[in-house]
């Protein structure tokens, strides 16, 4: 089940701290637009709260664990959002306070690498459920107070156009999570909500980690990984701009990602040598490592 809120004017039963980080942005009086984020613990996610507070937002993350941030305008709801019982339950807290959203952030993600054949069943729907259903679930849940002007943003992956062998499930959700997003730039243009979506490939967090002992593909590392404040700040950036769209980081990526899906027989080609590159990048990533 998700939990209460912590004590706030609007919601009963919620804990409130206050921030050390600084706002850019000088809270007025009146009411701060909101933000919900999904995955608001994470290490992209946590540094979109972040940000979001620092440019005004009054923040409501949804995650398993609390964000690693204290600030008065920012609120967590416990939600496992691999289970849609909880992301409906908290999306109907969310609804009932009737305050609109001016941004939904969708950072929650998870990824466990192996080959399809003998993936176990759990395996395959933590993954679709997380990286998929969810976002869509819990936009169509919040969608009726989406605010006009509003904002969705999405951080997806470049695995959604580069496939990434032994990774073919979090792929094909993310291949998926592309084309939703889309299509629903068009369902809201009439109200005025834009739709952007991030695509970053491998970014420095405990996640990847997580990845490549599980047998990660080395493609991560045909490019150093990014920061995660690089791209919590695209996706900030996205949200800050009256119109939608796709991001791609790097950039050059996303274009070879997407002549591939137009051709798919050039990535036969290329990915001999990927591997080897990213054999290196893997090695050079280790070494940076232990000298930190």
């Amino acid at each position: 089940m998700c939990s209460n809120w912590t004590y706030s004017p609007v919601f009963q039963g919620q804990t409130m701290t206050k921030a050390t980080d600084f706002c850019e942005t000088p809270r007025s009086g009146a009411r701060l637009p909101r933000a919900v984020v999904t995955g608001g613990s994470g290490g992209i996610g946590h540094l979109v709260v972040r940000d979001l507070l620092r440019c005004g937002y009054e923040v409501v993350a949804l995650s398993r664990r609390a964000p690693p941030l204290s600030d008065p305008h920012l609120f967590h709801i416990v939600c496992d959002l691999a289970d849609t019982n909880e992301i409906e339950r908290a999306g109907s807290e969310i609804v009932r306070a009737n305050v609109p959203i001016a941004a939904l952030v969708h950072c929650a993600g998870i990824i466990e690498p192996g080959a399809i054949e003998g993936m176990k069943a759990d395996a395959l729907q933590r993954q679709l459920a997380v990286n998929l259903t969810a976002p869509i679930f819990l936009t169509s849940l919040l969608l009726p107070i989406m605010k006009r002007g509003g904002h969705i943003a999405f951080v997806n992956s470049l695995a959604a156009v580069y496939p990434l062998p032994e990774s073919s499930v979090y792929a094909a959700a993310k291949a998926a999570l592309r084309s939703f997003a889309l299509a629903l730039t068009i369902e809201v243009k009439p109200r005025k909500i834009s739709v952007s979506s991030v695509f970053p490939g491998a970014v420095d967090t405990p996640m990847l980690e997580q990845e490549m002992q599980s047998g990660g593909s080395v493609l991560n590392f045909v490019n150093p990984p990014a920061t995660p404040e690089s791209v919590a700040a695209t996706v900030i950036k996205a949200i800050g701009r009256s119109h939608g769209g796709e991001y791609f980081r790097p950039a050059i990526d996303g274009v070879f990602g997407r002549i591939c899906m137009c051709w798919p027989e050039l990535l036969r080609f290329v990915l001999p040598l990927f591997t080897w590159i990213g054999k290196r990048g893997v090695k050079k990533h280790a070494r940076l490592k232990k000298k930190l």
